[in-house]
């Protein structure tokens, strides 16, 4: 039966004999219909018969009846008007023969159905005798094992011996069973057998076809070139146009990669030469400031202010309310910078040549001056640096969803060139009056942005700065997440104490309470103790980015431009809180007269 369905099968298609190739030992034979798909790995050989299973565009699928080769593939039926296959006829030789082998089989068809449905009786008679055996009398030990050896046998028959079963139609690999071997051992060699070896990069450039001419091939694919190809400087050899676009882009982000690693250990040395990073051992301890103005202080050195509207005083107490908590240090020095200027700190970073931005350091300036090196001073100039390396795109945002300042021009417009500077402000501030008489200072933080231009007297704020700039796109995400970032950034966290303090400092000499003078004399302690500026001046931040842009159309590159984005655009700017607008003890006697 089996033979008369094979016999059948090969009559669906038609039959084809190779012509062509007898100097190259055959012809091509390719896995699919393309000519850029991959080659078989032996060619058809001449002579060969084979059948028909598909013709499209001069490509012949076929299935091989006799000779050497491929079992199944496509080739081509011309090249060059010169055929390599040609159709074999009904009154062929070769063609009756088969016919004559496969008429004896439909002969015999009859036949052998009648001695099959005897067979099934048979065996159908042998089963029902043989179930009522078993029913009468259990399997012995011995019925038991020649069971299990019978069982055994199944699938020993598959070693391709047989005239009913063919190789090439039904290619299989039978794996031998190892006695005592691990399932895990029995898979991976399964897995082994399965993998198909990777293309190996061919000796040479160039193909030899079934013609003898050479072929040149891609240097990436190893598939041949075709019409158009290209050349790179860094990587010898042709391309494809996409194989071309794959290598630039691979190039430009092994150079980008390159440039980073470079930078980030150049801008390291740098910030550890000039001593720049936030380190949380700057911060001013209460304890001791505490004790000097006679009190004891609580849990984590907690201290607040307690207000006598009578007598005008003002004394430090111990707290566990973390809105009421004030740094001691950070009042004192915001104290004497208010009686003394009648103003509050002020930091910035300017340069040092406004006409060279791109090469001038920068330089620290503090108002007043000895405002460098103290803690005050210290907390100003770090929390600014670190907005400017957000601003830069210098790490990952500290809240998802935030733009830098490099995204935004991206978006914008990469070239422009721009200067412009950003600081922190207070948005609103108050001070508010428990019922106990606990000072609680209370500031809402910010960003200010404005674009600059070089004038006579240096750098001076243009006098428009358009909302979509991408200055103001960064500062106004800022500012709407200025808690959250303070409550994961200890640097911004305490700029806003220190705003806190700026604030008490104001309230406490605009409703002129009375001081003792031991707040004067620890203030002036603070400053003589405090070393001058080890830096006063430091490297400009800078960051670039690689750019790429390559575009292909009808399997060419049409553009291809990359390179790094290296438009100047400086950044500066500093801490200007801006208290001065807000009448802080105005508000509280306003508040105490409604009560």
């Amino acid at each position: 039966v089996l033979e008369l369905v094979h016999g059948s099968a090969i009559d669906m298609g038609k039959l084809w004999e190779v012509v062509g190739g007898a100097d190259h030992g055959g012809i091509l034979v390719r896995v699919e219909q393309e000519l850029s798909s991959a080659a078989a790995d032996t060619r058809l050989s001449t002579g060969a018969l084979i059948r028909e299973l598909e013709l499209q565009n001069g490509r012949l699928h076929y299935e091989l009846v006799d000779g050497a080769g491929p079992a199944t593939g496509w080739v081509s039926i011309s090249l060059k008007h010169k055929e390599l296959v040609i159709e074999k006829k009904s009154t062929d030789e070769a063609n009756g023969q088969v016919q004559q082998q496969q008429q004896p089989t439909i002969q015999d068809a009859s036949s052998d159905k009648a001695e099959i449905k005897t067979c099934v009786d048979r065996v159908q008679q042998i089963k029902t005798e043989d179930s009522k055996v078993l029913e009468s009398s259990p399997s012995t030990e011995e019925e038991m094992q020649a069971l299990h050896v019978y069982g055994q046998k199944f699938g020993a028959a598959r070693d391709g011996v047989r005239t009913c079963y063919n190789r090439h139609m039904l290619p299989c690999t039978t794996l031998q069973s190892v006695e005592g071997a691990d399932p895990t051992e029995a898979i991976q060699a399964a897995l082994v057998l399965k993998s198909k070896t990777p293309a190996k990069k061919p000796d040479s450039p160039w193909h030899v076809d079934s013609e003898g001419e050479e072929v040149p091939l891609c240097a990436r694919c190893f598939m041949p070139v075709g019409q158009f190809s290209y050349q790179n400087s860094k990587s010898p050899g042709m391309f494809h146009s996409e194989c071309m676009a794959q290598v630039a882009q691979q190039e430009v982000q092994e150079e980008d990669d390159k440039r980073v690693k470079e930078d980030t250990a150049l801008k390291l040395a740098s910030r550890q030469q000039y001593e720049i990073g936030w380190r949380i051992d700057s911060v001013p301890k209460n304890e001791a400031i505490a004790e000097r103005l006679g009190c004891s202080p609580g849990p984590r050195g907690m201290c607040c202010l307690v207000y006598d509207e009578c007598s005008r005083t003002v004394r430090v107490a111990a707290t566990h309310e973390p809105a009421a908590a004030v740094n001691l240090e950070y009042l004192i020095l915001a104290l004497k910078v208010r009686r003394q200027w009648c103003r509050e700190p002020l930091f910035s970073l300017d340069p040092v040549d406004p006409h060279d931005l791109e090469h001038s350091m920068q330089k620290k300036r503090y108002e007043p001056e000895w405002l460098a090196g103290t803690s005050v001073g210290d907390v100003m100039f770090q929390a600014d640096y670190l907005l400017k390396e957000y601003s830069m795109g210098e790490y990952t945002m500290p809240v998802v969803g935030m733009l830098s300042v490099f995204d935004w021009s991206e978006m914008k417009d990469a070239h422009e060139k721009w200067c412009g500077r950003e600081w922190f402000v207070v948005k609103r501030a108050e001070v508010r009056v428990a019922q106990d008489m606990t000072l609680i200072p209370h500031v809402k933080m910010g960003v200010e942005a404005r674009e600059t231009e070089l004038g006579r007297a240096g750098l001076e704020d243009k006098p428009v700065t358009a909302p979509s700039h991408p200055l103001k796109k960064f500062a106004e995400a800022f500012t709407r997440n200025y808690d959250l970032i303070a409550e994961r950034k200890s640097c911004i966290f305490h700029l806003r104490e220190l705003a806190k303090a700026t604030v008490l400092a104001k309230f406490l000499v605009d409703s002129n309470a009375k001081l003792e003078s031991s707040w004067y004399d620890l203030a002036e302690e603070i400053v003589k103790a405090t070393p001058p500026e080890a830096h006063p001046e430091i490297p400009q931040l800078w960051n670039m980015r690689g750019r790429s842009r390559i575009h292909l159309k009808g399997g060419r590159l049409v553009d291809m431009h990359t390179g790094f984005t290296s438009s100047l655009q400086a950044l500066y700017g500093g801490v200007q809180f801006g208290v001065d607008k807000f009448p802080v003890a105005q508000q509280q006697q306003q508040q105490q007269q409604v009560h």
